[in-house]
């Protein structure tokens, strides 16, 4: 019989305010599992503002391919097709400070941290995929899929910009985005 090329999920990245907000667990709304948290605070971030996620790493030995889950929940009702985007700056240096896209410092920050404007360090990242909204009020918990991508270097920092006329909510406790390693495995 010959081997086959299937797929599995590895170790998922959980980027989320892990060190305030962000509760997880086992509710309908959550996507996260057993991962990797990485910290990124989305608490009141507003419409057209960004944040930067804090520095992380992929592995040495890394998926070809992730895909990206979210939720997320809104101050108020944000119009229904309006997105929030997500862009990777990657890094093949493993010092959080150092080589990043525009100088960004590689923590948990708005965006940018760097010597850009914010259109300046999009225009300088890899766009990765769109969290489409629909129209849900407060207290209703959004859950995304962002579609699937490919890091190029094994050290990132995620980029998230919210691109619709509503701030998130004003605590992080329901915003969580992971990316789920799509490992190929040889059976």
């Amino acid at each position: 019989m010959p081997n086959e090329v299937l797929q599995k999920v590895g170790t998922q990245l959980s980027f989320a305010d892990h060190a305030t907000d962000f509760v997880g667990g086992a509710t309908k709304t959550s996507i996260e599992v057993a991962g990797t948290d990485v910290q990124i605070d989305l608490t009141g971030l507003a419409a057209a503002a960004g944040r930067e996620s804090a520095f992380f790493d992929f592995g040495a030995t890394r998926a070809r391919r992730y895909s990206i889950l979210a939720t997320l929940e809104f101050a108020t009702a944000p119009v229904t097709g309006q997105v929030v985007n997500l862009y990777l700056a990657p890094t093949s240096n493993s010092v959080a400070a150092n080589g990043n896209i525009q100088s960004i410092d590689g923590v948990d920050a708005a965006a940018p941290s760097g010597h850009s404007t914010l259109q300046e360090l999009i225009d300088a990242c890899m766009w990765i995929g769109s969290l489409v909204c629909s129209a849900d009020a407060t207290a209703t918990v959004q859950n995304i899929s962002g579609g699937t991508f490919s890091p190029p270097e094994r050290y990132g920092i995620l980029i998230v910009v919210n691109n619709t006329d509503d701030a998130i909510h004003s605590d992080a406790v329901e915003c969580n985005i992971v990316f789920n390693p799509i490992v190929d495995e040889v059976q």
